[in-house]
């Protein structure tokens, strides 16, 4: 065979080639000339772009810095700990073999026994203690010179420990003053002597229109003291998902992120109109909608916590609900606008003064009112025991009657009793307007949990296709009135269905559960 000598090739040999092609490389580079002389090169255009612009817009191009260094020392990170007791045990094996003669269940072969004995007693295992901390992050608005500070309720639920950290870098420690978990708000105070704090001017939220400029500012992400800018992007939000609180939310496009909540939004006069509370998101960060408790609300909230110790709320002692067009046109309101009585709670303050179900609710205290959670709202705001005017539409005239409000009760307001007249019993039944009913007998009564003072006729089915289904009316709902006629028999219900004419609005009232509430549709012909 023929053997073949490699051949190894020396590496200062390697070294010289290499060294040879970096030299060969730089002499191509510069085979014209040498390096050019620092300053010999002139970077960018000569001058500026030739951009016109008018006295308006110069003094907008600085407005939101300008809002800045007034506005961001006022904001506050919010800082809160929660401290948790964790029990543990150094021997893993003692919470499933407790004390036996072995301390482990390894011992017997692993073990080192006493002298004289194969085994050893063990004495028990002490559980050992060991706090954990964990911290959140949110923030703040300082609204005082005594260290007063709005935030969330959220930001601070269950906190053990606050600390406040200012955009100047001071830290203080905080306590809670008090919460109000129905409208997320709540007040923390500086412990001890705080000075030279910026303190947020607050503004005037009923005043606010859609379309203004905002300014939102707070720590999102642990990135303190940031501002974000965008626009009112609606009012008078509310999340359908908590129907218990109340929420009279501004929406804006300003980039509000986790950290933010508890953080300030503001107008372009540097006024505090709102505390940013919550974002609408299906990644978790911002995504264009925001929500803000407008401080009107947040301030009348803060003021009961601080000089009551607790929030109070004015309470009208009615059920209400939205008017729809159907039910629009069946009211015959015409142009004006307002909130529907679906029921009166008895002795409470609306049926004292004369407040009957089926009014639609125009104004309160001087305020329209326009949807159920604006009727709600206002009320909530006004002191338990003052007067007011409410102005109600009732049977094509306005008609003013005079409340005093109650205080609201959540406890008292879920025990309330809803009484109606009791009425005849029939065995008949009627199929009219797609739907199936029956007479309230004491077999109804017992498969539908219905109480003894409920009347009316009982929907048993109801045609998918008809116009009555796609209001919402279902099986086990109680038609108590139609057209504001009331219904005491099926020979009443198919009477009164029978004279509407096509094109007409129906307007019925209905029972469902402890609940009353109207629906409206218009009765098409075929």
């Amino acid at each position: 065979m023929l053997h073949l000598k490699k051949r190894v090739i020396p590496f200062t040999t390697v070294l010289a080639i290499m060294l040879g092609m970096y030299i060969v490389d730089c002499k191509f580079l510069f085979a014209e000339g040498k390096r050019p002389e620092k300053g010999s090169i002139t970077f960018g255009a000569k001058e500026k772009p030739n951009v016109k612009t008018t006295p308006e817009f110069e003094s907008f191009r600085t407005v939101f810095a300008d809002l800045a260094d007034k506005v961001v020392p006022s904001v506050v990170s919010v800082i809160p700990t929660q401290i948790d007791t964790v029990i543990f045990n150094n021997n893993p094996f003692y919470q499933f073999f407790g004390d036996d003669d072995f301390g482990s269940p390894f011992d017997q072969f692993f073990g080192t026994p006493r002298r004289g004995q194969q085994f050893h007693k063990q004495q028990p295992q002490q559980n050992k203690k060991q706090l954990r901390r964990q911290q959140g992050l949110g923030s703040g608005v300082i609204v005082s010179k005594e260290g007063y500070i709005l935030t969330n309720f959220h930001v601070v639920h269950g906190a053990d420990e606050i600390e406040i950290k200012t955009s100047d870098k001071r830290t203080f420690a905080a306590e809670i003053v008090g919460v109000d978990s129905l409208s997320d708000v709540a007040v923390l105070k500086i412990k001890g002597q705080a000075k030279d704090l910026t303190i947020a001017y607050l503004g005037d939220s009923d005043k606010l229109r859609v379309g203004e400029w905002v300014m939102a500012v707070g720590n999102p992400f642990a990135l303190t003291s940031t501002v974000t800018q965008g626009i009112v992007s609606a009012l008078g939000r509310r999340d359908d998902k908590n129907p218990t609180q109340f929420q009279n939310y501004i929406q804006t496009d300003a980039a509000i992120n986790p950290g933010n909540s508890g953080g300030a939004l503001i107008n372009l006069n540097g006024e505090l109109i709102g505390i940013n509370t919550m974002i609408y998101t299906t990644s978790g960060g911002f995504m264009g909608i925001g929500m803000a408790i407008p401080i009107n609300m947040a301030r009348r909230v803060m003021e009961d916590i601080i000089y009551h110790g607790k929030v109070t709320r004015g309470w009208l002692g009615v059920q209400i609900q939205d008017i729809n067009e159907s039910m629009h046109n069946a009211l015959g309101l015409g142009s004006k606008k307002g909130v529907l009585i679906s029921d009166v709670f008895k002795n409470q303050p609306a049926e004292k003064a004369g407040i009957k179900r089926g009014d639609v609710v125009l104004t309160i205290d001087g305020k329209p009112v326009e949807s159920s959670n604006d009727l709600k709202n206002t009320v909530a705001t006004i002191e338990p025991g003052k007067k007011v005017p409410v102005v109600v539409f009732r049977g094509g005239k306005e008609i003013t009657v005079s409340v005093v409000l109650n205080e609201r009760d959540e406890g008292k307001i879920n025990n309330l009793s809803k009484g109606n007249e009791k009425g005849q019993e029939s065995a008949d039944s009627a199929v009219q307007l797609g739907l199936t009913v029956n007479a309230i007998n004491e077999q109804i009564r017992q498969q539908y949990n219905l109480d003894e003072d409920v009347t009316g006729v009982i929907v048993t089915e109801v045609d998918q296709s008809s116009q009555a289904a796609g209001e919402g009316v279902m099986p086990g709902d109680v038609i108590v009135e139609i057209n504001r006629q009331p219904i005491t028999s099926v020979k009443d219900y198919a009477k009164i269905a029978k004279s509407i004419k096509p094109e007409s609005a129906v307007l019925f009232l209905i029972r469902r559960g402890p609940n009353t509430l109207y629906l409206a549709f218009t009765l098409h012909g075929k």
